[in-house]
């Protein structure tokens, strides 16, 4: 019996290391299903970019008198990456110091077409104080904006009144326009 006994014992040892190593070798070799996958991005700055066609002479006139006016269009088109706003200053020079800046007239407004119907006045006075907006940062007053790829067309018109004064005469001066562009995103 006490062969019988052992080899019980035996067998249920031998059944006991049996057991404990398939269970560790079914740990071992559990297999999980995995994935990775992975994302990128780039990023690039973008542009405020405003272009004026044409770029110069504008508008100018030789031999003018009282009544004589000379107009053209300026296309402004944002051609950067981005929503523009944009101003624009003027200055001028005075090389005779008869200030024939102070008598002629510029008027700036968009239309349909430089002949067509006026849509908005954007100045109207003395040449050399020519302005609409604010350069400044931020949207001020009478800046105008420009989506991504968008344009519009201005006409400058200058005009030398019916009553100027004859000390006007043999008169000069030069005007030199300055459009200040801003982004518009992020910038109140």
């Amino acid at each position: 019996m006490q062969t019988h006994r052992r080899r019980r014992r035996l067998l249920a040892t031998a059944w006991v290391i049996v057991l404990a190593l398939g269970l560790g070798a079914g740990s071992i070799s559990l297999a999980f299903f995995v994935d990775q996958e992975g994302s990128s991005g780039g990023f690039t700055s973008g542009t405020v970019n405003l272009g004026l066609t044409p770029s110069t002479n504008l508008v100018s006139m030789a031999g003018m008198v009282p009544g004589s006016q000379v107009s053209a269009p300026l296309t402004l088109q944002n051609t950067g990456t981005g929503s523009l706003r944009y101003s624009m200053t003027a200055s001028t020079t005075d090389p005779d110091g008869k200030h024939l800046r102070d008598v002629l007239v510029l008027t700036i407004e968009r239309r349909t077409g430089c002949g067509g119907t006026v849509l908005e006045t954007l100045y109207n006075g003395p040449i050399g104080s020519a302005l609409f907006g604010d350069p400044r940062a931020g949207n001020d007053a009478g800046d105008r904006t420009l989506a991504t790829s968008a344009s519009e067309v201005l006409c400058f018109r200058a005009t030398l009144p019916t009553d100027t004064d004859p000390l006007y005469g043999s008169a000069a001066t030069t005007l030199s326009l300055t459009f200040w562009s801003e982004q518009t995103v992020a910038n109140p």
